[in-house]
């Protein structure tokens, strides 16, 4: 083993030179690259903004951690926030290792095969509520193993805690017990755990710190819960989605993690001894993705590729130790360096320089600053006061509220159910603007009119007015383009 090696897998080396990495290169690098924050980000700065117990889709933790850190750095508070999420994660894993007897360097060789996974490296700086979930899952099952192992009360509220802020993120953290509990089965301590004061008394801390939200979604129609079965798709199953759905999901995830499980197939073959497996770590690599599919077997649901992005974080305990892998450290760092590479390079080309060669542009190579700028100077050209209320999708107006000065709430596709924060009244007695996309090509012959995007409108505000487009250059682009926007303007009402 090399000097180098040696020195990068001791355990206090390792992570922080891991975490350094996620840190300052996977926040630069979008930063650099970007002109626009990437839609999943722009929409939960929007709801963050309004500062709601709940919003259209998701409960408020994905929301409110967004809008603290952009309000304190910008968009470079959103990329760091996004790896402070997987650096948490990664640290959680490792002292779920140490607590399971894994050797330190096993633990550390763990945590750094992470970087071989799509989920915690290229894609981890478009924050979204299934990034935000990570440290939750991984704190609440060492919460979990530590409770039962130890009798220790604080980590039986840290469970209760870690699960309710899950569940404040996005309600399939509920999931994160499944493989919990299967580990403390596989480990001989579920009826330990079962019998123990200490798991109703985390049961009442999750139940106490998620009442608010469930208040807010009696009061809201339970929207999130609506939301969440349409984006599923269950209603809509026919019955050999029953079969294809979770057959495609595992197969997904399964082409996700190959890269680690290259590593580990290679670290098996070389190794002439065979190594027993840590009790505990099979669940809670594998107990998430079995009841995804089940549950996808049983409904005919659809599961989402990206739901699945905190499930593997715990895959290394299993197979480090199963496969030896911490005695082939040339081929694991290679292994991480080369991924390391692929992902960052392959993020420059495609966003970086992507506008260079794509006549349609990313999200995240929107003008966003000229557009919230354009908007609010339309605005104040007729208005004295602060523009308070946006009418667009969630990536438009969200442009807007994010990047403007006047940080207008947004009324979601024109629809009030989807924007509980404000009132018809509301828009009517403050006025309003209106942006949807017309063409990505400003020089198109067909373009999008305002009654194709919101076709009950001009009937809910009569005195709407629809002004010239706005025509603003792609950012970057070798080519003289330009998108072409719709705008409207709907005056106040005394």
């Amino acid at each position: 083993m090399s000097g180098r090696n040696e020195w990068l897998l001791r355990p206090r080396n390792g992570l922080t030179v891991w975490s350094l990495y996620h840190l300052v290169v996977w926040t630069l690098v979008p930063l650099l690259c970007n002109t626009c924050l990437p839609l999943d980000s722009i929409e939960a700065v929007m709801w963050g903004s309004q500062w709601q117990w709940g919003y259209d889709k998701h409960p408020p933790i994905s929301a409110w951690m967004p809008e603290l850190f952009t309000d304190l750095m910008g968009d470079a508070g959103l990329y760091l926030l996004s790896q402070v999420c997987v650096v948490l994660a990664g640290i959680g894993i490792y002292r779920i290792g140490r607590l399971l007897k894994i050797a330190p360097k096993q633990a550390l060789v763990a945590v750094l095969l992470l970087d071989t996974v799509y989920y915690y490296q290229f894609i981890s700086v478009e924050f979204n509520v299934n990034i935000m979930q990570m440290p939750f899952w991984a704190w609440a099952w060492y919460f979990g193993l530590d409770a039962v192992q130890n009798r220790r009360l604080g980590s039986w509220l840290g469970l209760g805690l870690c699960v309710a802020l899950g569940a404040l993120t996005k309600y399939i953290a509920v999931f994160l017990l499944v493989p919990l509990f299967a580990a403390w089965w596989t480990r001989g301590e579920l009826r330990k755990a079962l019998l123990s004061p200490g798991l109703y008394a985390a049961g009442a801390v999750c139940i106490l710190l998620f009442l608010p939200h469930f208040l807010w979604m009696k009061d809201h129609d339970w929207i999130t819960i609506t939301y969440g079965l349409r984006r599923g798709g269950s209603e809509e199953a026919q019955w050999w989605h029953h079969l294809w759905n979770p057959m495609e999901f595992l197969l997904t995830q399964a082409a996700i993690l190959g890269p680690l499980i290259v590593v580990a197939i290679m670290g098996k073959v070389r190794s002439f001894e065979s190594a027993a497996g840590v009790p505990g770590t099979v669940a809670l690599s594998l107990g998430a993705f079995i009841a995804i599919a089940l549950l996808s077997l049983a409904t005919g649901m659809e599961p989402v590729t990206m739901w699945a992005a905190p499930m593997p974080l715990a895959i290394g305990l299993w197979l480090v130790p199963r496969c030896n892998l911490d005695r082939f450290p040339r081929t694991v760092m290679t292994a991480i360096a080369l991924m390391s590479t692929v992902f960052v390079v392959g993020y420059v080309i495609t966003y970086g320089f992507g506008p260079l060669f794509r006549d349609k542009p990313h999200r995240v190579n929107y003008p966003g600053k000229a557009l919230a700028a354009e908007v609010e100077s339309r605005w104040h050209a007729k208005q004295p006061t602060p523009l308070e209320y946006m009418i667009g999708d969630e990536f438009l107006a969200g442009i807007v509220n994010h990047y403007g000065k006047d940080e207008p709430a947004v009324m979601i596709r024109g629809s009030l159910e989807r924007s509980a924060y404000l009132t018809e009244a509301q828009v009517h007695q403050k006025g309003a603007m209106v942006i949807w996309l017309k063409s990505r090509n400003a020089e198109a012959d067909q373009t999008t009119p305002l009654e194709a995007v919101f076709p009950d409108l001009e009937s809910r505000y009569p005195q709407l007015i629809q002004e010239p487009d706005l025509v603003i250059p792609w950012p970057r682009s070798v080519n003289p383009k330009a998108g072409r926007y719709g705008i409207a303007y709907i005056p106040p009402t005394p």
